[in-house]
């Protein structure tokens, strides 16, 4: 420790302009807490994070749900906490599961602290040493971080969390409410006389109004009550309960400016950030008597009466926040034009003493594990929350939220859970035990492009079970995007078919007496509905609406499209023939009969009509065989996944340095095989080899054989060099097309909102983007092309097939 000259006068000259202190403010003794700070310093961090001996930056993870509206960027901070301190915490009981290592009286400052370096090894530790622990993360993340020295209530200083609201609870999107456009009636009857009762009526209206508010009356009683149940008891000691926690105060001069705009309050024992101007936040966090870190301890100098939402966080105003070091730190100097060295010789100062601990590194596995023995579980008001680290569960589940009923946790209502690394592409499963329904979300990446699955837990492999199958329709190459199934129907919703297909309907006749039970066509089909798009192309009269094939009936129904300005759709009925007269099909009048809505359309030829019946029969046939084509396919998604459930595989990234030196060593001893494997593919490899298939794969060709296939191949090559070439040449066209528009639109538009405005400009940048994206994939493409025409030049050579052309 440094001092300095001139110190003396300046703290007299300070002094005096100081204002009467609030003797609350100094409750709890600041003095014993500055021996303390100054013997067990804040540990040093490399700054951007470390992990092993290397200092490795370390890897991103989840973050919790936020518990306000604070800005987005503010959840980078909870990333911080998660990774130091969720894994701080001892398990005791149900309540204190989440605490801290109780170690200390809360009702007395601790006598002494451990450094962070002793609360990583040994995974525990109290308020303090919590705080002090991520605040030193903090720093060396860059932000503006302060250990508090406080009151909280008592729920916050036990971690009873059982009177709060879940917040890993999904949120529930509301569907906005449908606009009601204005009926614009040009003409209006007048409304028929009302014979009615007036006094009957007034009678009734009395009547409801009654119920309605014994209703609302039992309603409000009921909500007191659950208040009343909820609320917390009263404690006696409210108020008087020491607690530390972390605050991130805003800084302009830190990097991390953009970031944290208002102070934010961190809770070192579960991570959760709070806004200290939120009046939920005064009941948990009562009074601060004094913050500090690196640079200086601060004693607050305002009224605890005020609360924590009245607090003024500006450290410079020494009115507010009494520094202990004298001259004020880097941090809070408001002069930014003067040198920091300048600054240091003209001011005298105290320097805040130098830490002696290790310095701070988590290792990747550590910060991987997240909690003791990879789990974790929180209870909150009516939810149970069981945290997992990643690859700790068989079947990589990272985390299950349950809610129940009642507030014991005795009966379960519904379950949410969350996957990770899974080779199913399995990411979140909902359970509700009341109806006794599963859902299961799939990002994309599975070979059927599942992307939800809806079924019943009690008859989950089953495919006469009610279910609803999703797709990603983009993906699917005849755009199927939904399935409903139940034992009397399949519902299939297709989406852009080129025959403009949208929805197939199948139902079944089930056959008691049938003895196949486990036969997936065992339902017999009794009808078959398809519904189709307008086609622009051909008229109204002539394009099908819906079409309607009665299996076991024998008929066959049809709903041509509206016209335009006509009430009516035109409809067409075929009678069936029966299956011995379909071979040699021979057409009646009286086989068929319609309907059209213009009564001045010429009748139809019996040759269209026959035609038109053949036609139908064949596609009754194709919707019979792709029904039971769809079912196959079903049973053979329910056996996957019932495969999948039971062996649970996980999937490892290339940039998992833990888990990838493991796959690095197997592949290693089996590398010979591997190698010889892969040469034989090498030599099995015949670029000839669709062109030998186009004159039968003849033993021996002649020369002028070799010559048209040698010609044909380095052609085909060079055609399909040129077409990427010119579809990327069109993309950036496309593009710069696009550029333009919106740059033109930027220029002339003078008038325009900024929201528009910044979302024109990222759009623009997105488009640039992309632009230097595919230049520069022509360019490699450009320089490839000739190296790869060489390559192959010389394969043909070497091909046992064109020996023809090397002989003189």
């Amino acid at each position: 420790m440094t001092t300095r000259r001139g110190e003396a006068k300046r703290g007299e000259a300070r002094r005096g302009e100081r204002r009467p202190r609030a003797t609350t403010a100094t409750r709890g003794g600041g003095g014993r807490e500055v021996g303390r700070l100054l013997r067990y310093g804040l540990g040093r961090v490399v700054r951007g994070g470390g992990s092993g001996r290397k200092g490795r930056g370390i890897p991103p993870l989840p973050s919790p749900p936020p518990t306000d509206h604070l800005s987005t960027l503010v959840v980078t901070i909870v990333v911080v906490v998660q990774a130091s301190l969720l894994r701080i915490c001892k398990k005791k009981t149900i309540l204190s599961e989440n605490s801290y290592f109780n170690n200390y009286d809360p009702f007395f400052q601790p006598e002494h602290l451990c450094s962070p370096t002793w609360v990583l090894n040994f995974q525990k530790g109290n308020s303090f040493e919590c705080a002090t622990l991520l605040v030193s993360l903090l720093l060396g993340q860059g932000y503006n971080a302060f250990v508090v020295s406080g009151y909280a209530s008592r729920e916050q200083v036990f971690c009873d969390l059982t009177r709060r609201t879940c917040p890993y609870l999904p949120k529930i999107e509301q569907a906005p409410p449908p606009m009601e456009k204005p009926k614009l009636i040009k003409y209006q009857l007048k409304p028929p006389p009302d014979f009615r009762s007036q006094f009957l009526l007034e009678l009734e209206t009395r009547e409801k109004a009654k119920a309605e508010a014994e209703l609302q009356r039992q309603e409000e009683e009921r909500q007191r009550m659950i208040m009343e149940f909820e609320h917390p008891q009263p404690d006696k000691y409210f108020g008087q309960r020491i607690h530390a926690w972390v605050v991130i105060l805003p800084n302009d001069k830190d990097v991390r400016n953009q970031e944290i705009i208002e102070p934010i309050f961190l809770e070192p024992s579960s991570g959760m950030f709070y806004n200290p101007a939120d009046e939920e936040t005064n009941l948990w966090y009562l009074g601060v008597e004094s913050i500090w870190n690196d640079q200086n301890y601060w004693v607050n100098m305002q009224p605890r009466e005020n609360g924590c939402a009245k607090i003024n966080w500006d450290l410079s105003k020494i009115e507010f926040w009494e520094h202990l070091l004298p001259g004020e730190p880097q941090i809070v100097q408001k002069d930014t034009e003067i040198e920091e060295d300048i600054a240091i010789k003209q001011e005298k100062h105290l320097d805040m003493p130098a830490s002696y601990v290790s310095e701070i590194r988590i290792h990747s596995l550590d910060f991987e594990r997240r909690y003791p023995r990879g789990s974790k579980t929180i209870f909150y008001k009516k939810a149970k929350v069981e945290l997992y680290a990643p690859f700790s569960e068989i079947n990589s589940l990272s985390q299950r939220v349950t809610v129940y009923e009642d507030y014991e946790y005795t009966t379960p209502v519904e379950s949410y859970e969350k996957y990770l690394n899974r080779i199913d592409c399995l990411t979140e499963s909902r359970k509700n035990f009341t109806t006794g329904t599963v859902t299961d979300f799939f990002k994309r990446g599975r070979p059927d492009h599942c992307k939800a699955h809806h079924y019943l837990a009690s008859d989950s492999d089953s495919i006469k079970a009610e279910r609803i199958i999703e797709f990603y329709d983009s993906v699917q190459f005849d755009g199927l995007s939904r399935i409903e199934m139940s034992p009397l129907y399949l519902t299939q919703h297709y989406v852009d078919r080129e025959d403009f297909v949208y929805y197939i309907h199948a139902e079944f006749l089930v056959d008691e007496d049938n003895t196949k039970v486990n036969n997936i066509h065992s339902r017999h089909i009794s009808k078959i509905i398809e519904k189709y798009h307008r086609n622009k192309d051909i008229p109204a009269s002539k394009d099908m609406a819906e079409r309607e094939f009665a299996v076991i009936g024998t008929e066959i129904c049809i709903k041509f499209h509206y016209e335009q300005d006509r009430i009516t759709q035109a409809t067409r009925t075929f009678i069936k023939p029966s299956i011995g007269d379909r071979i040699h099909l021979i057409f009646d009048s009286t086989m068929t009969h319609g309907y059209n809505s213009d009564p001045n359309a010429p009748p139809e030829k019996n040759l269209d009509l026959f035609y038109a019946l053949n036609k139908h029969l064949q596609d009754e046939d194709s919707s019979i065989l792709q029904i039971r084509d769809v079912e196959e396919d079903i049973a053979a998604f329910l056996r996957r996944r019932a495969d999948e459930n039971l062996n649970s595989q996980f999937t490892v990234s290339l940039f998992d340095k833990n888990r990838i030196a493991e796959t690095t060593i197997e592949l290693d001893t089996k590398g010979i095989r591997r190698l010889d494997q892969r040469e034989i593919k090498v030599q099995e490899m015949n670029d000839l080899g669709p062109y030998l298939a186009r004159i039968g794969n003849p033993v021996h060709i002649s020369k002028t054989e070799a010559y048209l296939l040698r010609d044909d191949c380095l052609s085909d090559f060079k055609q399909t060099a040129i077409d990427k070439a010119n579809r990327i040449l069109h993309m950036i066209e496309k593009q710069a097309m696009e550029l333009e528009k919106l740059q033109t639109l930027l220029t002339q538009t003078v008038d325009l909102p900024k929201t528009k405005k910044e979302e024109m400009l990222a759009k623009v940048n997105e488009i640039s983007f992309n632009m230097h994206v595919l230049e520069t994939y022509l360019n490699w493409h450009r320089t490839v092309v000739p190296q790869r025409y060489k390559v192959l030049v010389d394969r043909l050579q070497r091909n046992p097939h064109l020996q023809a052309l090397q002989k003189h």
